[in-house]
């Protein structure tokens, strides 16, 4: 992060919000009375549900975080707190934000989350972690987290050192400490920060949201703008729209940068999800030559005028900008809408150009070295 007022007001800092206006505790339990009426509390999850439903408990709420209502929450609530901290610098916030889920003794189904920095989950330095308990977290069911300076000083010695994550959590137990807050409270920390949790020895489950934003210019590391990440205002996702009677086309390629590495069946499945959450119908595969990278057979489709075609990716585009400028614009220009299921957007028009514009070059992947590196 190149921004020297960045990492002060993310190392181990405290925010707090007006939790009548963002009552999200309230919020995520009515979510979690859609699938487990029987829940009563967060904090009393363990006394309904066993391991594996604690699963389909936080998968359905963090889905449920594609709700347009739940998108503009996330949108107001950043604007109001997380904006000023950034110098005036553009932002990207993460499209679907995880809900955490502790209950007690965690490690007896394997749910025990292992000390990490976020470096090693492929985030990128650019991006700011808001921690948001919505239960009380003190002691063994809370995050336990170190000091910036402390965190870079283990990485490199663990990675010098080739530790067992025994030992290096062994470590991270002598600079780290639990988060105690409360809802309405929210830690903010960075990528480079080691966090973990300890076994869960008290008897309430604790639960908090963990999402990101993306400061512009920034590093994203394996997080693309676009997919991961989300403009504010892009809800695109939520918006449910009629593409019966219309001819599509699916495509896949693997001869980007970003796509060049993703297996066939793993592109085809992304795409046949998508096609099926909007009901779109496909008329079958078709698969760009391989080594030719300005991708003809796509500029082929477009010029075939089906209604759509649907890739994996924006990413998935010529790493060439110039070509990949053309192949969107013969698209628009022969109204042929390009869908991409990484990010859940579409072409159709020149405003959704420009907001494809935007996540193509708004970041980078790296930059600088890692503390480790020499």
């Amino acid at each position: 992060m190149a921004d020297a007022d960045f990492y002060p007001q993310w190392d181990n800092c405290s925010l707090n919000y007006d939790l009548t206006k963002y009552n999200f505790p309230t919020l995520v339990l009515d979510v979690v009375k859609e699938v487990f009426p029987q829940v009563d509390s967060l904090e009393t999850i363990h006394e309904h549900l066993v391991g594996n439903q604690i699963v389909a408990l936080c998968d359905h709420v963090q889905n449920s975080f594609a709700r347009k209502h739940f998108m503009q929450l996330f949108d107001q609530f950043a604007e109001e707190y997380i904006a000023p901290k950034l110098n005036g610098k553009r932002y990207l916030i993460k499209r679907n934000p995880t809900l955490n889920c502790v209950i007690p003794d965690q490690q007896k189904y394997g749910r025990r989350l292992p000390f990490h920095q976020g470096i090693f989950y492929s985030n990128g330095r650019g991006m700011a972690t808001m921690w948001m308990p919505l239960t009380k977290t003190s002691g063994t069911n809370s995050m336990y987290i170190a000091g910036l300076e402390a965190s870079r000083k283990l990485t490199l010695f663990a990675i010098q050192e080739k530790m067992s994550q025994e030992t290096f959590e062994k470590y991270c137990m002598q600079i780290s400490a639990p988060v105690e807050k409360m809802p309405g409270e929210v830690h903010l920390f960075t990528q480079e920060h080691i966090h973990g949790n300890v076994n869960n020895d008290t008897l309430q489950t604790r639960c908090a949201v963990d999402w990101h934003v993306l400061v512009e210019s920034e590093e994203y590391g394996m997080r693309e703008p676009g997919g991961f990440f989300r403009l504010p205002g892009d809800h695109e996702q939520s918006d449910a729209q009629d593409y019966s009677n219309m001819i599509f086309v699916a495509y896949v390629g693997n001869n980007t940068r970003y796509d060049k590495n993703i297996p066939i069946h793993f592109q085809r499945k992304m795409i046949n999800d998508y096609c099926a959450d909007r009901g779109i119908k496909h008329t079958g595969f078709i698969f760009e030559n391989e080594f030719l990278d300005w991708l003809p057979i796509l500029k082929e489709k477009i010029l075939e005028k089906p209604a759509g075609i649907v890739m994996l990716s924006i990413h998935s585009l010529p790493n060439d900008k110039k070509t990949a400028n053309d192949i969107l614009h013969t698209a628009l220009d022969n109204n042929v809408q390009l869908h991409f299921a990484n990010e859940l957007c579409s072409l159709k028009s020149e405003k959704d150009l420009e907001r494809i514009e935007t996540y193509l070059s708004f970041a980078v992947k790296k930059k600088g070295h890692y503390p480790w590196e020499v």
